[in-house]
């Protein structure tokens, strides 16, 4: 039997529920019932930082089981740093040990009167004294708990400094690494007074078929042990997104001035990090593709640091879009964010706006607290993070989120800060002129996304009968076509929502290559787990009921078409390189945004009807069935 706990942090008090069944086939787990929770126990206009925000910690449905690479963990909270829906998904094993631990969800309210943690282990949920360990970075305390417990072995979220003093894109941190990292949801924990979640758990988990489970993962690890994907992503993880993505200007540099990056050969190349670097290459709990690294820094003004990542975002962020070329200093400042609990992508677009103004004269030498911040200055890009955890000069302009920032620094810097609708900090990606990749983006619920809507297979040259067959309808492979690129944007959407659901990492699915899993093999999973019959149509289906319960939340606090719309820089032509001149055209995109909700059952304003949600068995939500 699944259950979830509620605790409430104010009163000290715990209650255990059973998870229906009916439920559990609607929305499945993870991301799924993160949004049903989140809904269903929040109210409209809710302050991210009132004890009110429920903060969601979901294994996806598969989480722990005896499958391939089904270990991820959901975190699910109203986002301090947009004010929209928000969430994070992160692997590990804090998801797996939550499970065995006997709870597939926690939904935490409240506000602890003193520090506190939390202990789940075997059932039963503690409230204990965090003093102790407020004020230490995600590192110490992961070891000082272990301490307190005296079992190396407990897994343990938590934040550090960042979270403590409410930073609005403070993370929640598991290992050395593994982020739940986006929306903020750290600075959630923070304003709970909760330091961490600790978990220890040894129960069984019930599965329908055991020996049909065991034959369908050994299957499937040996088809996906054969792609080239799974030796590539084992050598370079997913570093290697970095040369691709820079070869084909695909990346941002220097905050938008450039979308190729020439002068990080020879210097910030993946090969450099493998040969001087990287010591050797971990996974996630329930995962054979091993697909990060840990690494030293050898020598130098930084010899000694050493942390795990990093993702092909950090050479991108503290590379090209900083204007640095050196790995030492780049992977130095991405360690300390990931000590002090600081989301690292969230983080890179503020220090790249930074040093914009600052050399454009729109930032002061003196506003820098001294410090020049021009493009690549070490010492501007190692110190950001120290202002952050001090609470001190451009640290705290930029740790209460964008729009204060904008309002102590002058209107005239709002345009060089490029945020999407939602006002989440624009990714580093130059995709804004491929259609499905920039719909599905743009009109992903916590905010421009690409781990929600990006639509990788569109830029990868397959053949149009390849990709069809994958999609499942016919699908121009031509990234800048218009045509058939809303169902496109959906289909990617929905299978990232369906891996979020059941604790699938995503480096296993399509998202990430085309000969990866599609909706088939997880299936194939869900049914042998569970004894049900669920047909494929039944999983889409559940897929397209979390998107629309996220969307209700946002539409809820007054979201429209208008939180759908991309930056203003997307209409605006490129103005070198090989895409020189391209951009959205207005009347196009909007056609294409019309198209995908009307696919979706929207009015054109971007709001679910109320057939859709009959259909879909939500209209009388909130339901408070759980």
């Amino acid at each position: 039997m699944r259950q979830i706990a509620y605790v409430d942090l104010t009163n000290r008090k715990v209650t255990v529920k059973p998870i229906p069944e009916d439920l559990q086939r609607m929305y499945l787990g993870g991301r799924g019932m993160g949004a049903y929770l989140l809904y269903n126990h929040s109210a409209k206009g809710i302050d991210p930082l009132s004890p009110e925000n429920p903060l969601i910690f979901s294994a996806g449905f598969l989480t722990g089981h005896f499958a391939n690479a089904m270990g991820r963990c959901h975190v699910t909270g109203k986002s301090p740093d947009t004010g929209k829906y928000g969430d994070s998904n992160f692997g590990g094993a804090v998801g797996p040990e939550l499970m065995y631990a006997g709870f597939q969800h926690v939904v935490i309210t409240g506000k602890a009167a003193k520090p506190t943690y939390l202990l789940i282990d075997n059932g039963q949920i503690q409230f204990r004294d965090a003093s102790k360990l407020w004020g230490l970075d995600t590192y110490e305390t992961q070891l000082r708990t272990w301490e307190d417990l005296q079992d190396p072995d407990v897994k343990i979220a938590c934040i550090g400094q960042a979270g403590e003093k409410l930073v609005r894109f403070a993370c929640i941190r598991h290992q050395m690494k593994r982020s739940a990292g986006r929306t903020g949801q750290g600075a959630i924990m923070g304003s709970k007074n909760l330091k961490a979640v600790a978990v220890r758990g040894s129960q069984g988990l019930t599965v329908k078929h055991p020996e049909k489970l065991m034959e369908i993962t050994k299957k499937q690890y040996e088809y996906v042990r054969r792609t080239k994907i799974f030796e590539i992503t084992k050598r370079w993880s997913n570093l290697f997104a970095w040369v691709v993505n820079n070869e084909r200007e695909g990346i941002v540099v220097r905050n938008h001035s450039a979308n190729f990056f020439p002068e990080g050969y020879g210097h910030i190349d993946v090969d450099i990090f493998l040969d001087k670097y990287s010591d050797k290459m971990l996974a996630c709990q329930q995962c054979a593709m091993h697909c990060q690294h840990r690494f030293t820094i050898k020598e130098g003004p930084f010899k000694g640091i050493t942390g795990e990542g990093p993702e092909w975002i950090a050479p991108v962020l503290f590379g090209a879009f900083a204007g640095n070329t050196e790995w030492d200093v780049a992977l130095a400042c991405f360690e300390k964010t990931n000590r002090y609990g600081i989301d690292s992508l969230t983080y890179g677009v503020y220090q790249g706006w930074l040093m914009d103004l600052y050399e454009r004269g729109l930032l002061s030498k003196e506003a820098t607290g001294g410090i020049p911040f021009n493009w690549g200055n070490p010492e501007a890009m190692f110190k950001l993070p120290d202002m952050i955890n001090e609470g001190k000069g451009l640290g705290k302009v930029i740790s209460d989120g964008s729009e204060e920032a904008i309002k102590r620094l002058g209107p005239e810097t709002a345009e060089f800060l490029i945020r999407c609708g939602r006002g989440l900090t624009n990714e580093p990606v130059n995709d804004r002129i491929l259609r499905a990749t920039c719909l599905g983006d743009q009109t992903s619920n916590r905010g421009n996304d690409h781990l929600r809507g990006r639509c990788n297979l569109e830029f990868m040259g397959l053949p149009a009968d390849v990709l069809s067959k994958i999609i499942g309808r016919p699908t121009n492979p031509d990234p800048y076509a218009w045509d058939t690129k809303a169902f496109f944007a959906i289909w990617q959407q929905h299978l990232n929502t369906m891996s979020d659901a059941l604790g699938l990492c995503k480096f296993w699915t399509q998202w990430f290559a085309p000969d990866l899993f599609g909706f088939e093999q997880p299936l194939e999973v869900i049914n042998a787990v569970t004894g049900w019959d669920m047909t494929k149509e039944e999983l889409w289906q559940a897929s397209e009921r979390i998107w629309n319960m996220e969307k209700m939340f946002n539409v809820r606090d007054g979201e429209d078409r208008r939180n759908d719309t991309p930056p203003k820089i997307f209409f605006e032509p490129i103005k070198e390189g090989a895409r020189k001149g391209l951009c959205l055209e207005p009347d196009k995109w909007n056609a294409l945004l019309d198209e995908y909700y009307d696919l979706r059952g929207w009015s054109r304003n971007g709001i679910p009807k109320p057939e859709t949600l009959r259909r879909l068995k939500m209209d009388k939500e909130p339901t408070h069935l759980l």
